[in-house]
Order: structure tokens, then sequence, then C-alpha cells
């Protein structure tokens, strides 16, 4: 063995092998992305990505795999997502265009802004039962498997009953979370959904759901029908409705999801794919075109100006997501007027490289409040999807379905009971939605597919990956894992930048010279979302991220 000194790019010498002086960027050389080839799923549990995994090995392709996956993170995540929610789709299949499903649900038939002011009401309660809209997602998984799916629901459940039935091990994350929604869970005596004596699951406790497994295998023998029609679909009236709600048996039984055109938009050598309004997607689209125009060149985000030029996009994208988006049958305009280039050029105008631009709060924010659930998928044609899967508010609205072993979601919260609003609370609406599941495309190939969780921060953090792989040339788990900065518009002082320990000192200072307020937090703050990243490379190697900041793992084979 040789043991002579190492010599460092720094000039130091070492007695073993410095791996970093031969990392592009050695600050992250611990960010070791999986690597596969024939198919690799990426889910906020290790336990769902795990299941995916396993439909991919059986043969089922990368919707099969969706949907296995989808069903397990209801069973490990019960706060971020359930039956109960919504859920947006982006597909790619091998021969095909990329395609958006949207299975979110409506607002009840009977919403009615005009009647709930007469009655006082100024706003829908976050918690309320008139928050409470038509779950989409397992219409979802219906429609998805139909259009491009292999296998039967039924068997692609069944991994997620098995799963509710044996049980899972509590984490740290879980466990803070049950801890954290434990006043609303018992204002709606929901925690017997989890719990015989109303506490929170424990840590390392084994968590079993058998009413939900149960719940998900009718599903799957109905053929998705088990949640819109029968008893569970009585049941979700009836509770709803006696908590003072809307929703119906009819609200139920006529929901169908849709399959739409996704956005795109060209942002230098690729384009990028995301799914359209009701969805926040058109404001990272905004924020990249933003980007595109004032840097033509690539950016280097470790830098304060570039930095920056990323905050300034993605505040006027949030505040033109604000103004506009909406359900896209109420639209006042055409969402990809956001992303022209006369708009864009407009925007750029008061852009200043030296000065931050003064702007009001959001009272459309949900900084802390979402939870979601994103899965990323590619099986080995590299058939992709990006899905995303949520509540809303961490367990929804908290309102419990006893039978079936789930919360309802809050999404009707959203709504605006302003007269007038394009937002307003109306029969049949979808409520404006921060779901926002991306891919980037080279030609017809896909190169990566992209998502994460965390409302306003969505549009945030994709916008700080894409810029950290396209531009920056980072991997998948390096720019997961890189320290991220979160735009927080509902600060009550005015806007504040919110940086992760261990962003570049130059950075912050950066920041604060150029008129920006910023705090800087912990390492690893789950305000600045979960994010799941496969990249596909030129080569065939599937190279894959989970976020430290959740349970999750990207598994690969």
């Amino acid at each position: 063995m040789n043991t002579d000194a190492q010599t460092s790019s720094k000039g130091e010498n070492r007695g073993w092998p410095w791996l970093s002086d031969h990392e592009k960027f050695p600050r992250l050389g611990d960010a070791r992305p999986v690597i596969g080839e024939f198919g690799m799923v990426s889910a906020p549990h290790h336990q769902a990505s795990l299941i995916g995994l396993d439909i991919l090995r059986a043969g089922g392709n990368a919707v099969d795999a969706a949907v296995a996956t989808s069903a397990a993170l209801m069973v490990t995540l019960p706060m971020q997502c359930s039956p109960g929610g919504d859920a947006i789709w982006l597909v790619k299949m091998p021969d095909g265009a990329v395609e958006v499903l949207d299975a979110s649900g409506r607002a009840p038939a009977r919403a009615d802004a005009t009647a709930l002011r007469r009655g006082g009401l100024q706003s829908i309660g976050h918690r309320s039962a008139l928050s409470v809209t038509v779950p989409g997602a397992v219409d979802g998984w219906v429609q998805a498997l139909k259009r491009h799916g292999t296998m039967s629901l039924a068997e692609l459940l069944e991994p997620a009953v098995r799963l509710a039935e044996e049980g899972f091990f509590v984490s740290r994350h879980i466990h803070a979370s049950f801890l954290s929604a434990l006043p609303v869970l018992q204002q709606w005596k929901s925690m017997s959904l989890w719990s015989p004596d109303q506490s929170a699951p424990r840590l390392y406790e084994k968590l079993k759901q058998p009413k939900l497994a149960a719940f998900l295998r009718a599903v799957g023998k109905s053929g998705g029908r088990a949640l819109y029609e029968g008893a569970i679909a009585d049941e979700i009236a009836e509770t709803v409705t006696a908590a003072g709600g809307l929703l119906s048996r009819d609200d139920l039984a006529n929901h169908r999801s849709d399959w739409l055109e996704p956005l795109r938009i060209d942002f230098r050598q690729s384009t990028i794919y995301t799914s359209p309004p009701a969805t926040q997607g058109v404001a990272l689209l905004q924020a990249l075109g933003m980007i595109q125009r004032l840097s033509p060149e690539d950016l280097n985000p470790m830098s304060s100006a570039s930095t920056h030029l990323m905050i300034e996009a993605a505040a006027e994208a949030l505040a033109d997501r604000d103004a506009h988006v909406t359900d896209r049958d109420r639209l006042r305009i055409d969402p990809r007027t956001l992303y022209s280039e006369p708009h864009i050029a407009a925007a750029a105008k008061d852009f200043s490289s030296g000065r931050t631009r003064p702007r009001e709060r959001s009272t459309a924010s949900t900084k802390g409040l979402g939870d979601t659930a994103h899965l990323a998928v590619v099986d080995k044609d590299h058939g992709s999807v990006s899905l995303i899967q949520s509540l809303y508010f961490d367990f929804g609205s908290g309102i419990p379905v006893h039978s079936a072993g789930f919360t309802l979601q809050n999404r009707g919260a959203a709504f605006s009971l302003e007269e007038g609003s394009h937002k307003e609370f109306k029969g049949g609406a979808r409520p404006p939605h921060t779901l926002t599941p991306s891919m980037v495309l080279k030609g017809n190939e896909v190169s990566h597919v992209i998502g994460c969780m965390g409302g306003d921060g969505q549009v945030q953090t994709q916008l700080q990956l894409l810029i950290d792989m396209i531009d920056a040339g980072l991997d998948p788990q390096q720019a997961v894992s890189r320290p991220r900065w979160y735009l927080d518009r509902a600060n009550e002082a005015g806007l504040q930048v919110l940086v992760e320990e261990g962003m570049e000192a130059e950075v912050v200072e950066g920041l604060r010279q150029r008129g920006h307020r910023v705090a800087v937090l912990g390492p690893a703050e789950e305000i600045m979302g979960h994010a799941q990243v496969i990249a596909i490379e030129p080569s065939g190697a599937l190279v894959g991220a989970a976020d430290r900041r959740s349970d999750g793992q990207a598994i690969g084979w």
C-alpha cells in the first residue's frame, strides 16, 4: 500500500485519499443519488417506494406502480394524503405525449357564497365542514389505469391493504405530525382512527389501520366506486352535513377526473411541463421565463445575484397566481399569457439587480399550512409519472370517515366569499390548487421527473431544483439536499426570505444588501418541502433522489 502523503487541491498534505478533491461540489459530497437501470420510484416514505418498485419488478409499468405507491402513501402518511383528498398526475408513456390527469374534486353543488355572506360569514373556516370538497384521488387511480394501466386496481391496492393490516413503525416525523395536529383531531374525534386511547401514536410503535385496509380492499373490488357510491358515500355525506357542510351523495356520485393538456415552456435546451389551472403550475413557468429573459446564460445558484433574481421571479409569478389562477372554467385570462413574451418583458422591466422590489404581503399564502405527498416513477421503457396528492392542511379538515379509517380534505378553504372574486365559492367549481407536478423533456425524451410538497413552496422549491440541475449541473440528490430558501409572503411585518442553515454566507449577506429581510433557520426545515426527483441520463442510467427532510427513499433496480 502506498503510504505517501496525498496533496489536496488546497495544498494540504493528507495521509488518506481525499475524495472531495474530485467532487465538483465538495460541500455536497455526501449527497449520494440512487442509481438504477430498469425502474425507479422515489416517494416520501420508504415503504411506499418499495411497494412501487415491487410492482415494476413484477412487470407493471409506471402508471401501475404510481397507483400502488399512491395507496401506500395514504397508509404511511395519513397527515399528508388519504382517500379523502385530491391528486394531480403528469404522465408520459414511452410513445406518447405528456398528459395531465386532474383528479381533483369540486365544490358541493349547493355551494353559495351569497347565502353564506348573508349568514354573516366572511371566509370558509380552514377546518370547517364547509371546506370539504369532493375527494378526487381515488377516481384518479381508476382513470389512469383505464388509459395506461396493465394491472387491475384490486391487485395494485393489495400491497397497501397488507401494509395497513400488518402495520408499520412510527417515525419521528409521523409522531410529530400527530402531536402537531392533535387539537384538530381531538376536536373532530378523529384520533380513534389511529389510537384507541385518543393519544398520538408513539415513536417506533407499530401503527395498524384495519378499517383503512378494509376500505382500500373494497375500493379495489368495486373498481373505485366504493368511495363515490354505497355505504361509505352515505357516511361521508351524512357526516359532513351533520358538521355543517354541504357535500351530498350526488356530489360524490357525479365526480369524474379529467384528462388535460399540460402547460409548457422552453427553458435553455429543455422543455418544462406542468399542470394547468386550477393548479399553480403556471407560476413555475412564469418564473422560469423571467429568469431566462434576464439571464440568458446559466445561473450560479450559489451566488447572491442569482438567488436574488430567482426570488424576485418567484415573487412576481406568485403575485400573478394570486390575481388570476382559479378553476379553468372560470379563468378570465388564458394562463399562457402569464409566461408569454409581452408579459415577461413587462415584468422584467421592474427588476433591479441591486434592490428588491417592495411588495404587499399575501393573504393567499399557505406558509406552513399545507401537507402533501409527491411521488416519481420511471419504468424500464422510461414511461414516467409525476404524481402529487394532498389533503391540503395536515389531516385536511380533520373530519373523519370512521368506518373507512381516513379524514377528509379541506381544499375548499382556498375559496373566497368575497363577492365577484375569481375564487368565489360556487357550486361545482374547483378550488385553486397548489398541487404542481412537473417533468423536463429534451426533445421527446424525459430527462427529469420532479415534484415536491409545500404549498407556495412548491413553485419555489422546484425553481431552485431546476436551476441547480439544468444550469449548475448538480445531480438530483445534490440538488434536493442543498440548503434552500423560501419567500415568506404571509409575514405581517412584510415579505422575508427564510434560508436554511448552511446556505452560502455570500448569498445571505448579498440578499440583505439588496434589501431582503433574511432569517436563517435550522439545517433541514419542513417548510422547505419534501422533494422527489428521478433523472434519466443519456446512458440510460436512472438517477434518483428523495428528500432528507422526509422519511422518503428513492429505490431503483
